[in-house]
């Protein structure tokens, strides 16, 4: 028996099925068919939104809004309004896609090519405005020798682009997130950015570098350390922002500890679900997005229903007008290359070593010299010239009368 369909509408290019489930029927089911009814309608896309508990409505797009791309504009401070929510690009239907940012870590996955750049500036790029005036304060990881963030370098407070600066980065963060725990312990249980008190923003592209590709004994601090900021930073003010190519556990670990998810085009149907969850293959599905179309992608929203975005995209010159006239006003120093080179070397010998190898306290005097052992008088060798035994034997009667 067919679901009951109660209406039928339509809202510019979208058609809109309202859809009831008859006795037996879930609604998991009406959302497993909406792939079929696409077809059907020969629609560009649809999607399902949960009406109540027993209707679904279907949204089928006539017309694909977003085979276009659309320059980012900039945006003042007044027209960014809240810090927490910032204009990303749009959806299916056109209209607005808002992304929230305070209180999320969002993971942007896509394959090579996908346009990560794109929603990766759109969050730079719209927070912007709001650096200068201490309500964010951005943070920077490119391992990737700093190809992709270095062209908006201004506006970070600090860019790493070696292991040693990437983890002295997180470091940092981590006393932040400590500080505000313990301000912010029995008053608030989330952060709201202002003037002197900002957000703080970690972004880094090629998440995989820092946490899978290089050396063991940073991609276990890394790791550990990342994982520390995503589990107690979100409430603290501590947000991060990522971008990888690669979902596999193997290479993010932590890829569960990201709020949400934006799926750009993906290599098949099993990163499909990795990125987004079992199910989503037929409702949600980034394996297929075309590669023509960098920086569209599939997101969750807040009610649990999955929709189509596009981010705007921010040329060079864009990003570095933006970068110039809203540069941060606080700047973390980072260790140079030769600082680390220089920690790496080993100590110097201590000349108050002790004798097992153990290097003397700085406070111990050095040890006093053993004093030398009188000589032995030296023996006359063999073959050597004892003088004459007659002088020898006068010698003795002369030395026995005089005792006498």
């Amino acid at each position: 028996m067919a679901p009951y369909l109660s209406r039928v509408e339509t809202r510019g290019d979208l058609l809109v099925l309202r859809i009831r489930a008859r006795i037996g029927q879930t609604l998991e089911e009406i959302e497993a068919a909406v792939p079929a009814l696409q077809v059907a309608a020969a629609a560009t896309s649809g999607r399902c939104a949960f009406v109540s508990e027993c209707q679904v409505e279907v949204q089928l797009m006539m017309r694909n809004t977003l085979a276009s791309g659309r320059e980012a504009r900039l945006l003042s401070r007044e027209a960014l309004g809240s810090v927490g929510i910032v204009l990303a690009g749009r959806t299916q239907t056109g209209a607005t896609w808002h992304l929230p940012v305070i209180g999320r870590h969002t993971l942007i996955v896509g394959a090579s090519g996908s346009g990560k750049g794109s929603p990766l500036w759109s969050v730079v790029g719209n927070l912007a405005s709001a650096v200068p005036t201490g309500e964010v304060q951005l943070w920077g990881i490119d391992l990737k020798h700093g190809l992709e963030l270095s062209m908006g370098k201004p506006l970070f407070c600090c860019m790493a682009t070696t292991p040693a600066q990437a983890l002295e980065v997180l470091r940092q963060l981590m006393k932040v997130i400590e500080a505000r725990g313990a301000v912010m312990a029995g008053v608030s249980r989330l952060h709201q950015p202002r003037p002197g008190d900002p957000l703080h923003v970690l972004v880094i592209d090629e998440l995989a570098v820092l946490t899978s590709y290089g050396p063991p004994e940073v991609v276990k601090e890394a790791s550990r350390l990342l994982s520390e900021v995503l589990t107690q930073g979100r409430a603290l003010g501590v947000v991060v922002l990522g971008a990888v190519q690669d979902p596999r556990k193997e290479i993010v670990g932590m890829r569960n500890l990201f709020t949400k998810a934006l799926a750009l085009r993906l290599n098949s149907s099993t990163e499909t679900r990795m990125v987004l969850g079992d199910e989503t293959t037929r409702v949600a599905p980034a394996h297929r997005i075309l590669r023509s179309q960098q920086g569209t992608g599939w997101i969750q929203d807040a009610d649990g229903t999955f929709d189509k975005v596009r981010a705007d995209y921010r040329p060079d010159k864009t990003i570095r007008e933006v970068a110039a006239r809203y540069p941060s006003p606080v700047h973390v120093a980072l260790p140079s290359a030769q600082q680390v080179a220089e920690a790496a070397l080993p100590s110097a010998i201590n000349i108050t070593d002790a004798p097992d190898g153990t290097a003397a306290p700085e406070d111990t005097p050095p040890r006093a010299r053993k004093p030398r052992a009188p000589r032995k008088p030296r023996q006359p060798r063999i073959g050597e010239d004892q003088g004459n035994p007659l002088d020898k034997l006068e010698d003795q009667e002369q030395e026995g009368s005089q005792a006498a």
